[in-house]
């Protein structure tokens, strides 16, 4: 099982929609991600902005018009291949700009936050329901990396990423390897991901995790992480962002394939009975509290019998 859970969706803007030429691109970096071995992907989808009030960047009050990655509809074929889940990476670097992440997390099965300043850095560690933070490698990271930083964000369930088309690209490869150097130092070798990172029309970047590992290993990771990265840990994020939106009160959904809900397996009628469901368990609380009384009500008698009090 290998994930790789950055793989470029084309679209910047949520009320545009995808054409036929930039489909052919996004299939054919699947096709080749399946070449190489993939079992889970993520497609990423990137909006420009968040929090302009024009009407192309504006974003919807219907939840089911936010995600404009419709995988039912475009990606049908690679049903039983593939596993496909949706990611949103949202650039951030003021806190206000955080007032939607309450659509996202209701829609995405991934949410990721690019910080830009250190301010944002903070508030998306201590403030943020997210699963990932990543980094523009390529550029001077936001802030300097301290370990007590790190291990908060991992000890609450968020990841790091690195991505290793960062090294393939000849400009600024020494200041992503110092990036990615950086954030391994501080965050001892664990809850970090690795991903490709690839565009949508860059299918030929993308790598299997064997060519991968040895520059890992090169800064300082060892074999059995470096696995982790691509495997156990890559998983976890997306155990986690599944939870969050397909789980009610501590019930979730289990599959037989290695615990993970897939998309196909969803229960598509889940959102119009959801309110019917949720009056039936209150019924059923108010049943049981009340027969609780009355179990309370027939001990008490009980005793006051066997006291001779009435």
């Amino acid at each position: 099982m290998l994930c790789d859970l950055n793989i470029g969706f084309p679209l910047s803007d949520f009320n545009e929609t995808i054409n036929n030429d930039q489909l052919i691109e996004v299939k054919k970096c699947i096709n080749t991600s399946i070449i190489l071995g993939y079992t889970h992907i993520a497609l990423n989808f990137k909006p420009s902005t968040t929090t302009s009030n024009s009407n192309k960047n504006k974003i919807s009050n219907d939840l089911n018009l936010i995600n404009p990655i419709n995988l039912e509809k475009d990606f049908s074929e690679f049903s039983g291949k593939i596993k496909i889940f949706t990611r949103i990476t949202i650039k951030i670097d003021d806190p206000s700009q955080c007032q939607n992440f309450a659509k996202f997390q209701q829609i995405f099965d991934i949410v990721a936050v690019e910080p830009l300043t250190e301010k944002s850095f903070q508030s998306a560690i201590s403030n943020l329901e997210i699963d990932l933070i990543s980094f523009n490698l390529q550029d001077r990271l936001p802030c300097f990396m301290k370990h007590k930083t790190l291990c908060s964000a991992i000890d609450k369930g968020i990841l790091f990423e690195i991505k290793y088309t960062d090294f393939l690209n000849n400009r600024n490869r020494a200041q992503s390897i110092s990036n990615s150097k950086q954030i391994i130092r501080a965050s001892r070798n664990r809850g970090l991901i690795c991903s490709s990172g690839c565009s949508f029309n860059n299918s030929n970047l993308l790598r299997n995790s064997i060519n991968v590992i040895p520059i890992l290993k090169m800064m300082g990771i060892d074999s059995n992480r470096c696995n982790l990265m691509f495997k156990d840990w890559s998983l976890k994020v997306l155990l986690n962002g599944r939870l969050r939106i397909k789980s009610y009160k501590q019930t979730i959904s289990i599959s037989g394939d290695n615990g993970l809900l897939d998309n196909s397996l969803e229960d598509k009628n889940w959102d119009s009975s959801k309110n019917n469901k949720i009056n039936n368990i209150k019924q059923n609380i108010n049943t049981y509290k009340k027969r609780k009384n009355d179990i309370n009500d027939n001990a008490l008698d009980k005793i006051l019998k066997k006291n001779k009090v009435v």
